[in-house]
């Protein structure tokens, strides 16, 4: 009887064990990890970047461990080579000198090689020459499915025309950043701001109270699009385009609205990459939920292992820029009006007398934010 028990007990941790992965150090063991690899190369001045990562699946969310020391560089159709040197203080981020800058007509391939000994190239990929924006008009449209007061309902459509070369095979992308003065730098929910460690802290004993501080001087926050507009001639080959809407803008206040706006000419694996994207974000709703297994590049492969699934983009693209403000009183029903952010908590500010104290806090340059002036901004 004790033997058949023992037989029983066997099975039993053999099946648990073919169902259950082994975790280390809150690491699924058996979970996949890819290379993944976010490169841009424009006609603009540089620098510009690779962001090398290896993917990795924990049991919250997910989690990408920077790969550093890697030699990465890009050539071109003759040779000629350019090294991106790694960034001090942004692992796994490596960039490329100032003056280097793809040129229209030219050929890159992108090189990289990790520390252990493994090689990764792109293909060759040739930046194509980007028609100029000539017109760009904004409307103010509301989508009646939102009640008022949603944020969702009123906003400024942008429709640009522009002329498609007769060249077959012509791919777009448009994509714009928005700049706004910026008054507070830092926002601490339940705690106060350590001007030691450089970040908020929260007490030993559980607050409600938020507190904001001030900018030490000029500052900018940065949003910017997050649709994936794209556009293939592959119907509409050397016609002019008309009337092409390219963004929407929120109805968050009356202000002018400040827009860098930019409309590039892609390569097709960059299209098609992007529209393999689209296609997952419309099946589930945001960038966040899109599988990992559908954004395997298009154009990054492995020299050592030919087998290997890599994630990411090497991106080629020329581009044409349009600065412009949006004027957001013109156009808008008598009946709509914005949907401003409220404002929460209280602005933290020093007491008198009291030596050593400190209220504001430093503008970093950054994705979000950053000290520096835009390009034609107006005060």
């Amino acid at each position: 009887m004790k033997t058949k028990v023992l037989i029983y007990f066997v099975l039993i941790l053999l099946l648990v064990g073919s169902c259950i992965t082994p975790i280390n150090d809150f690491d699924q063991v058996a979970a996949k990890s890819f290379l993944t690899v976010e490169a841009t190369l424009s006609d603009q001045p540089g620098p510009h970047r690779v962001k090398i990562f290896m993917s990795a699946d924990k049991l919250v969310g997910s989690y990408f461990a920077p790969v550093t020391r890697a030699k990465v560089y890009i050539t071109d159709a003759k040779g000629v080579r350019e090294d991106f040197t790694e960034v001090n203080n942004s692992r796994g981020t490596y960039v490329s000198s100032t003056k280097f800058a793809g040129k229209i007509g030219g050929t890159y391939t992108l090189n990289i090689e990790t520390p252990d000994g493994k090689k990764y190239q792109s293909a060759a990929e040739t930046m194509k020459a980007v028609p100029e924006i000539e017109n760009l008009i904004t409307r103010f449209e509301v989508q009646d499915i939102y009640a008022k007061g949603d944020a969702r309902r009123g906003g400024f459509n942008i429709y640009l025309d522009f002329q498609d070369p007769a060249t077959e095979g012509d791919y777009y992308q448009w994509y714009w950043k928005h700049y706004q003065r910026a008054y507070i730098c830092e926002t601490c929910i339940g705690g106060s701001y350590s001007f030691t460690l450089n970040t908020c802290v929260q007490p030993r004993i559980p607050t409600e109270q938020t507190l904001s501080y001030r900018c030490d001087g000029d500052c900018w926050d940065i949003t910017f699009s997050t649709d994936l507009n794209i556009f293939s001639d592959a119907y509409l080959n050397g016609q002019r385009i008309t009337g092409k809407q390219v963004a929407r803008i929120p109805y968050d206040d009356t202000t002018p609205y400040y827009l860098q706006f930019e409309q590039r000419s892609i390569t097709a694996n960059s299209y098609n990459y992007y529209q393999s994207l689209k296609a997952q974000v419309q099946n589930n709703g945001t960038l966040f939920d899109v599988p990992a297994e559908t954004r395997f590049s298009f154009n990054v492969k492995s020299l050592t292992n030919p087998q290997e699934k890599i994630l990411g983009l090497f991106d080629v693209f020329s581009v044409r820029k349009r600065i412009f403000y949006i004027d957001r009183t013109k156009g808008v029903p008598k009946d709509e009006s914005p949907v401003v952010k409220a404002f929460t908590g209280d602005v933290f500010s020093c007491t008198p007398g009291i030596p050593n104290c400190k209220d504001m806090v430093q503008c970093t340059d950054g994705l979000y934010r950053t000290p520096f002036k835009p390009v034609d901004w107006r005060d």
